[in-house]
């Protein structure tokens, strides 16, 4: 009888406890303004408001979770589903014991930038996950419209405030960001149908386009801050011109903040300016601030907008209506160990103006002349206060430094059909303690002897120039100075100039030499870390240059003829080859032949079949220059047989083009 008895207080004190521990309760998370307890199922986002704070209310026995207890507030993908792990957007630790009726209220968090749907869940729960709630199907959306990541639309030039369309050429429009999952295009606000992409192609029609951040639920809310809009222009008829332009010349005197200004103010575009028809060296801008002096001249800039979009402006013409310095010493010169150096200018102020010179801000007595001798380091400057209708103040600077050691430069100039290098001291530099690199003026090389070296062995040779011909490529070239008067200074050495010339007999190999079935063929052509590589394939009668193929070799898997050109500083060859089911050749040119040679081998000169073709022209001159041969509508053996000279001389040059492009030209040596 007793078990029977204690059955039921078992099971009276288990269902009492069940029943405390399943009448917890959390409501759904709600996300709220910061500052605000009105609740809302709906998330509309900006960049400058992108703070949200979450509420959440438990019901249940107080000090049922107890201080520190820490809840969770956790966001799924957009479709609703919460990944492993989750999304946390904010932790919440009880300070003391829960009440029996408390709202859980999360501090403000901000809303990830890359939210865009409207199927979030947004969950809460304890970290022991002894309760929660999911509250679905929110809608969220984030836009940014001022930061580094708004909203924009953009051309081929990132960050124009327009877009050009150049020559007919169609243009390409793209949404930032990419990941919403509608988009609306607009032209002067009429929609374009079917385009609901970010990327809008083909667009050929100027006008002020539109693209509409599709937000669905929060369409409404963002009251038009979803949107962007460019203007596409027809560049080649665009009005570009000189603001200060009336038609009229344009008088300055000479002082600071004299500016011309293009119509055109967008930085995404190139611009140059030119005076009297030469360019202005670090020009690129909108705006061109005239110098102190000598601005005088006819100014015009143009500006790019691609390779295939430029326009320059009408010329405006500036007077000067004061003086100008016109010559001065350079803003930057080295004073070498037991020199004196003469800084001076020249001027076309009138009679009755006075000139001062100045040692580091410190008036020089007496120097009131058109030059000083200096013998120290520092900044010297030349004030010209002119005596004319403008009473300017005309500024020279120079600053004197010393050199701690020196670096030569080399240039190089490449003959191609020569094939021959002119080496040369380019510069020959100080380089003082911070490092400044300053030129020597070519008066100051008197104070140093100069000796050039191949491969690390001198040459013998003293002078600033050397030739290098072909027999002696492929090799390191340097030149060396020395300081002559005083043992102060290490020996100079240049940094070494490789010399690799580009001739003739490059072809392109195959491998393997046809293109099996289903597989592919690398082309390749001799590597060489000087050159610079472009192929091509032919497309329509046409070859297009094949993006990203920048190196000796290609892999290809489809037949065709492909063309590379090799450029090498101002040389350039081109070599075709045709991939296919049989052995590909590569276009070689004979450079060669020997007519007295064995009867019926390597008598004329013959070149490839594709120089048969009726757009090829051939044309050879003897060594003076004098045509020696012309044939039009294709080449096939026509020469020596019809040279003018009966092939008599040693050395021909030859041209070959097609469609009247230049696509082969070198020597042919006659061995008789």
């Amino acid at each position: 009888m007793r078990n029977i008895y204690i059955i039921p207080l078992f099971l009276l004190v288990f269902l009492t406890f069940g029943d405390q521990v399943y009448s917890q309760s959390l409501s759904e998370p709600k996300f709220s303004a910061t500052g605000s307890v009105s609740t809302t199922e709906i998330v509309c986002a900006l960049a400058n408001s992108p703070e949200r704070i979450a509420i959440s209310e438990y019901t249940g026995p107080s000090g049922f979770y107890g201080t520190g207890t820490k809840f969770l507030l956790e966001l799924s993908d957009e479709s609703g589903v919460f990944q492993d792990p989750p999304l946390l957007l904010q932790e919440l630790v009880l300070l003391e014991p829960i009440a029996a009726s408390q709202d859980l209220i999360f501090e403000p968090f901000e809303i990830p930038s890359d939210l865009r749907g409207e199927a979030y869940s947004l969950r809460i729960r304890d970290e022991n996950s002894l309760l929660e709630r999911v509250n679905d199907s929110i809608p969220i959306y984030f836009i940014d419209t001022m930061g580094d990541n708004a909203i924009s639309i953009e051309g081929p030039n990132s960050g124009a405030n327009n877009v050009a369309l150049c020559q007919g050429t169609p243009t390409t429009l793209t949404a930032f960001p990419d990941d919403f999952p509608l988009y609306t295009w607009l032209l002067d606000d009429e929609i374009i149908p079917g385009e609901t992409e970010n990327v809008l192609q083909n667009v050929t029609q100027p006008g002020r386009y539109t693209v509409i951040f599709e937000s669905d639920s929060c369409n409404e809310i963002y009251g038009g801050r979803n949107r962007i809009n460019i203007v596409v222009f027809d560049f080649n008829n665009a009005n570009v011109f000189i603001n200060e332009d009336n038609g009229e010349p344009i008088s300055f005197c000479p002082e600071t903040g004299n500016f011309l200004t293009c119509s055109i103010n967008d930085p995404a575009y190139t611009y140059e300016w030119f005076l009297d028809g030469e360019p202005i060296a670090d020009s690129n801008s909108p705006t061109y601030e005239l110098p102190q002096s000598n601005f005088g001249g006819a100014y015009t800039v143009e500006v790019t907008a691609d390779s295939n979009c430029s326009i320059l402006t009408n010329a405006v013409e500036v007077i000067n209506i004061g003086s100008d310095i016109l010559t001065q010493s350079p803003p930057q010169m080295i004073l070498l160990p037991t020199e004196t150096i003469t800084l001076e200018i020249t001027t076309n102020a009138p009679a009755g103006s006075t000139i001062r010179w100045f040692e580091n801000d410190t008036l020089i007595p007496g120097a009131t002349g058109l030059s000083i001798d200096v013998t120290n380091v520092g900044a010297y400057r030349a004030e010209v206060l002119t005596n004319d209708v403008c009473r300017s103040l005309l500024v020279a600077m120079t600053e004197v430094f010393v050199a701690e050691s020196f670096l030569p430069t080399v240039s190089q100039v490449i003959d191609c059909d020569d094939n021959t290098a002119t080496l040369a001291l380019q510069e020959l530099l100080g380089i003082t303690a911070g490092g400044l690199e300053i030129p020597l003026t070519e008066g100051q090389y008197s104070f140093f002897d100069f000796e050039w070296f191949r491969d690390g062995t001198s040459l013998g040779e003293t002078d600033l120039s050397i030739t290098v011909n072909g027999a002696d490529e492929n090799a390191s070239y340097t030149i060396e100075a020395t300081f002559r008067p005083t043992n102060d200074f290490a020996v100079a050495v240049s940094d070494p100039v490789m010399i690799e010339f580009l001739t003739d007999d490059v072809e392109i190999v195959s491998d393997p030499p046809f293109l099996p079935f289903g597989g592919e063929v690398t082309l390749s052509v001799p590597l060489s870390l000087l050159y610079t590589y472009e192929w091509f394939v032919e497309e329509g009668g046409d070859f297009v240059l094949i993006d990203g193929e920048t190196t000796n070799m290609i892999t290809v898997s489809e037949e065709g003829r492909y063309r590379v050109i090799i450029t090498y500083q101002e040389c350039e060859i081109e070599r075709e080859i045709t991939v296919g089911d049989e052995p590909g050749v590569s276009a070689v040119i004979p450079n060669v032949i020997t007519p007295n040679g064995s009867p019926g081998f390597n008598d004329n000169w013959i070149l490839p079949d594709e120089f048969e073709a009726s757009n090829v022209q051939v044309t050879i001159y003897n060594s003076d220059g004098k045509l020696d041969f012309e044939k039009s509508g294709g080449y096939n053996e026509d020469w020596p047989a019809n040279s003018a000279s009966g092939a008599s001389e040693l050395i021909y040059y030859y041209i070959i083009t097609r469609n009247s492009a230049v696509v082969r030209k070198g020597t042919i040596t006659v061995m008789r």
